[in-house]
């Protein structure tokens, strides 16, 4: 039951249902639902899988990130937003990810989530996305309910698409497939809709790995099939893709990013500037905004606007610290290191189990690789997609400490025979070595006898026969 709650409380929050089907809003689905799984599993029977969840260093460590955020509430720019962004924004990421370090212990359980986050793709994607057309302003893709803006939207699909292709990869029945189709190529097409540079990039970063290289055993055929989706869905969709926008990436000169007032390029070294001057607590969560504005105003600069900073290395560097950033950076590349050796499992005899983890190991990896690649162009450093790839990694790191994972009861079988014969064949060398022992004594003894024989023989009667 509790981890049934888990999947419906994941659909949730990353397919956001909610902002197509606006009467659900009053609710609160997402934090009702969360606190409800969270409440099941810890007044339920997985008390103890829990603790064991938390003790783990990868539990800690996020455990860790989130006491300095709440640390650096007194000393934020702006006390109530830094309260406010803690214990009612972030504490959702905090439980989800405790959800997904407790509940993924098998790899049923992670193959279940994967398809809740396929359902997740379809949903915000298709309906979301492509069904709501009457959205679509400025020649860019804006879905409904104003949660995420165009490039927030290409981010989240550029993270979650990409585990989508398990089930194409893999036969998991007609239906899974379809939807699976229907989720990449509507992703695909809302990402080249939304006009997202940085969306772009990342969905560029994802594909040139997917052919490049062998992530989740994708072959050929596998990789022109999906060559054909993205250059079908962009012939069919061209007169709704704003490439001008995207061919301004060749030109990056003459961006107003790089020379006017409010550019990235001047954003980005504010935050440069604020994480050495608050390097112990950082300007406070969801603070770098004021900050930037009360720093240009103590300037005396004529120009004042309240800016984000498009960049969620910078923003955790700004608005936490270099503690807080280090701990963060520390994070992502040991979630890095999961995924690649996760991708890279060579275990003998090679099984579906094995070939599913390894595949699952390599997309996990795209997906996060599009998720950097992207943030770096947008203030998503507090993502509920990073705490996701960060769960699944300490919950992936957990299951490769077990055995259960990567052989079913047929080949434990198949080890303990193996263990079995070589017990066998180290008791044949012993026997062997044994019986060896035993004649190299007795030849010792007759050539002991030999000696003694030939001594008395030469002392006796001539015609007395030896023992030879």
């Amino acid at each position: 039951m509790s981890f049934r709650l888990f999947l419906l409380c994941s659909f949730v929050l990353l397919g956001r249902p909610q902002d197509i089907l606006p009467f659900l809003q009053p609710l609160r689905p997402a934090l009702f639902l969360t606190v409800l799984a969270v409440g099941a599993m810890v007044f339920g029977a997985r008390r103890q899988e829990l603790s064991a969840a938390l003790s783990t260093s990868e539990a800690k460590r996020y455990l860790l990130f989130y006491l300095i955020m709440i640390v650096g509430i007194p000393f934020a720019y702006h006390r109530r937003v830094a309260f406010e962004s803690v214990f009612e924004g972030y504490v959702v990421n905090m439980l989800f990810f405790v959800l997904v370090i407790s509940q993924v212990t098998s790899l049923q359980r992670l193959k279940s989530l994967v398809w809740v986050i396929c359902l997740c793709t379809v949903t915000y994607s298709v309906f979301g996305g492509l069904l709501q057309a009457e959205d679509v302003r400025g020649g860019r893709v804006n879905l409904v309910g104003r949660m995420f803006d165009p490039n927030d939207t290409a981010l989240l699909l550029v993270s979650l698409f990409p585990l989508c292709l398990y089930f194409l990869r893999f036969d998991e029945g007609l239906l899974k497939r379809l939807v699976a189709v229907a989720a990449i190529v509507g992703a695909i097409a809302v990402i080249l809709q939304t006009g997202s540079r940085g969306g772009i990039l990342g969905f560029g970063a994802v594909l040139l790995i997917l052919l490049l290289m062998k992530a989740g055993g994708i072959g050929k055929s596998y990789k022109w099939l999906i060559v054909v989706m993205f250059v079908s869905t962009l012939l069919f969709f061209r007169d709704t893709i704003d490439v001008a926008r995207y061919l301004t990436l060749t030109d990056i000169s003459s961006d107003y990013n790089l020379s006017s007032k409010g550019g990235r390029l001047e954003l980005w070294q504010a935050a440069i500037d604020l994480s050495f001057a608050n390097p112990i607590t950082g300007v406070g969560v969801n603070c770098y905004t004021w900050a930037h504005y009360l720093a240009r105003a103590a300037a005396g600069e004529s120009y004042l606007r309240y800016h984000a900073i498009h960049n969620s290395y910078l923003q955790i560097s700004a608005e936490m610290g270099l503690i807080g950033f280090g701990i963060f950076m520390f994070i992502i590349v040991r979630s890095y290191s999961t995924f690649l050796r996760m991708g890279r499992i060579q275990v003998q005899p090679e099984t579906r189990e094995i070939s599913e983890m390894r595949a699952l190991g390599g997309f996990m990896l795209l997906g996060f690789m599009g998720l950097l690649v992207s943030g770096f162009f947008l203030s998503q450093g507090y993502s509920l997609l990073f705490t996701l790839y960060f769960g699944l990694a300490a919950a992936v790191g957990r299951l490769q400490g077990s055995s259960s994972v990567w052989y079913s009861s047929s080949q434990e079988a198949s080890l303990s025979f193996a263990k079995a014969d070589r017990n066998t064949r180290l008791t044949e060398v012993d026997v062997r070595d044994t019986e060896a022992r035993i004649r190299l004594t007795e030849v010792k003894e007759l050539t002991a006898e030999l000696a003694t024989d030939g001594t008395g023989s030469r002392a006796g009667s001539a015609g007395a026969p030896s023992r030879h």
